[in-house]
This record gives structure tokens, C-alpha cells and sequence, in this order.
């Protein structure tokens, strides 16, 4: 199976993300926060080294499951523009939060949202172009 270019790119953009976390780790407090509830506060924390990684690797296993789950007839296959785009907003998400643990304050919610109805608009207009 070829992978397409976008989808490299897209794992790139991720690889790099993980880096920049782990290049980061020594400046984080032991245990991050990962979520944030409805009144703007962190309501769940992990381990450091759990935290940086995680979004990373959520994110290759997405990109993974769109092009084996499109190789192999399963499901409808996404446009491999699909995987950079969710590459680069996951990414975007994992800067937000390191900046938070590394005890930038501002209000997530206003901080995701745009990018959040920014995906949104993509993948419908990719679905229907597709």
C-alpha cells in the first residue's frame, strides 16, 4: 500500500508536535493538565511524560485507522488532505496545552473554538466534494 504524501505529512506534523513536547518536559510540572471543563478549569490530569505524548499518538492512530480502514473497503475513505488537516489542528490542541502547563493563562474554550469550527467547516466541505 502507497501512503499518500498528505498523510506523511500529516504524521510529520505530529512527530514534530510529540518533539516539541518532549524537548518541553523538563519545564512541565510532574503531572499536566489535559481536559479542561465547562468553567475553563484543567478537570483532568496525567503523568508529564503521558501528557505530551498522548495527543501525538491519538492522532497517528487516527491518521492510521483513515488510510487502513479506506485500503481495506472498510468504511468510506477520507481525501488524504483529511489527514494533514487533522494532523495540524491536533497539533494546534497540544500547543494550547503546553502552553497552559507551562502556566500561559487564557480561556481554552476561546482558544479552540475557532479552530474547532474551522475542522468542522472542512470536513463538511470535503465530504461533499469527495
Amino acid at each position: 500500500m502507497r501512503v499518500p504524501r498528505l498523510t506523511l505529512v500529516g504524521v510529520a506534523i505530529l512527530a514534530l508536535s510529540a518533539v516539541a513536547g518532549v524537548v518541553l518536559l523538563p519545564a512541565l510540572p510532574s503531572s499536566v493538565a489535559i481536559h479542561f471543563g465547562i468553567g475553563d478549569d484543567p478537570d483532568s490530569f496525567v503523568a508529564a511524560p503521558l501528557g505530551v505524548l498522548l495527543i501525538p499518538v491519538i492522532g497517528i492512530g487516527a491518521l492510521l485507522v483513515t488510510r487502513f480502514a479506506g485500503a481495506m473497503g472498510r468504511g468510506t475513505s477520507v481525501p488524504p488532505v483529511f489527514d494533514t488537516i487533522l494532523a495540524t489542528f491536533l497539533a494546534y490542541v497540544q500547543a494550547l496545552v503546553l502552553a497552559y502547563n507551562l502556566d500561559a493563562r487564557f480561556d481554552m474554550l476561546v482558544a479552540v473554538l475557532p479552530a474547532v469550527i474551522t475542522f468542522g467547516v472542512v470536513a463538511v466541505v470535503l465530504d461533499r466534494a469527495g
